[in-house]
């Protein structure tokens, strides 16, 4: 368990368009994953479908719009830093231990809570022009 350091004058980052290249397929791979294992994924997408359409419908402004679509990747955000919990707690721990169900409580928790602000957000901004709409309906 003895790791060196590196040697900074001779371990110089490739700061290049392959390295970036390299961040971006672990990156996509990460989504893949999320996308094919986990449970919660489909309903945010079909949330994330939901809200989008529904903006575009009540033909939200561009403020508004920049404001859902940074609470949508709020969450989503959220969901992938909390399925990387559950996975390195399965890693260390794979039988049950009160601390590991004390860390995925809490990953699952800052994940309901951004959850809770999406909800409120979308209220705040979807409910006023629903009315608006109803009134000038009628």
């Amino acid at each position: 368990m003895n790791a060196e350091l590196p040697n900074k004058k001779n371990n110089r980052r490739d700061c290049g368009i392959r390295a970036f290249m390299g961040v971006m397929k672990n990156s996509w791979n990460g989504l893949v994953y999320f996308y094919k294992y986990e449970r919660s994924a489909i309903f945010h997408l079909i949330s994330a479908v939901v809200l989008l359409a529904g903006a575009w419908m009540l033909q939200l402004n561009p403020m508004e719009w920049l404001v859902i679509v940074l609470v949508l990747l709020s969450i989503l955000a959220f969901e992938l830093v909390n399925t990387a919990i559950e996975a390195i707690c399965d890693l260390v721990s794979p039988e049950y231990n009160p601390l590991v169900k004390i860390a995925k409580d809490c990953g699952s928790a800052a994940t309901g809570v951004c959850s809770c602000v999406a909800v409120l957000v979308t209220l705040v901004m979807y409910v006023p022009k629903m009315i608006e709409l109803v009134e000038n309906f009628w």
